[in-house]
């Protein structure tokens, strides 16, 4: 019975591929323009959407997709250099926890999730709450933007960049972290020999 469901609901999305999709000319043209200038386009891909997220949305709604990026990029950059540190250096509880990453992750006691995620709430709302700041710009939690008069600045668009192209570059290598340890049983520096 739930074969027959899951192949049902797999035709169904199949057969979506081969239906006409409406063209709105107007607003996409204009949307385009918006979006193509962003901060974070690069060769050789450009604006990259592959899912036309951004198609028919408003400059608030981009801007909220732009500060998810970001955030996710950071934490992204972040649990990469968690990943690798922790295969070779891990103090908590004692040193005990396994040296490969998924294994320590279900060796950790129930009660420090509780302290991560309560860690996170707080995160969350410190920064919502300076979201709320007048002049805001999109994941600039610390007022960086201020220090640059002109918003075009070569200097400041090219840190943007290259956080972004890094976030990007950060949420494709945890991914493959998380991969090759669940495959091999083995972290990323142990894989490599190290």
């Amino acid at each position: 019975m739930f074969i027959n469901v899951v192949a049902t609901v797999l035709l169904a999305t199949q057969a979506a591929a081969f239906t006409a999709v409406p063209r709105v000319t107007t607003s996409s043209r204009v949307m385009s323009m918006k979006v193509d200038g962003l901060v974070g386009s690069s060769a050789p891909l450009g604006f990259f959407d592959p899912l036309g997220f951004t198609k028919g949305a408003d400059a608030k709604t981009i801007s909220k997709y732009r500060e998810s990026e970001l955030k996710h990029g950071r934490v992204a950059m972040l649990a990469v250099l968690g990943w690798l540190t922790a295969e070779k250096w891990h103090p908590l509880y004692g040193g005990k926890l396994s040296s490969n990453p998924l294994e320590a992750f279900g060796q950790v006691p129930p009660l420090a999730f509780v302290q991560i995620i309560a860690f996170c709430g707080l995160l969350e709302y410190a920064f919502s709450e300076a979201a709320r700041g007048e002049g805001y710009k999109a994941g600039d939690y610390y007022g960086i933007s201020t220090r640059f008069q002109n918003a075009e600045d070569p200097a400041w668009t090219g840190f943007q960049t290259r956080e972004l192209n890094n976030g990007r570059l950060a949420m494709f290598a945890i991914m493959g972290e998380i991969a090759h340890s669940f495959i091999t049983g083995k972290g990323a520096l142990e894989q490599l020999g190290f």
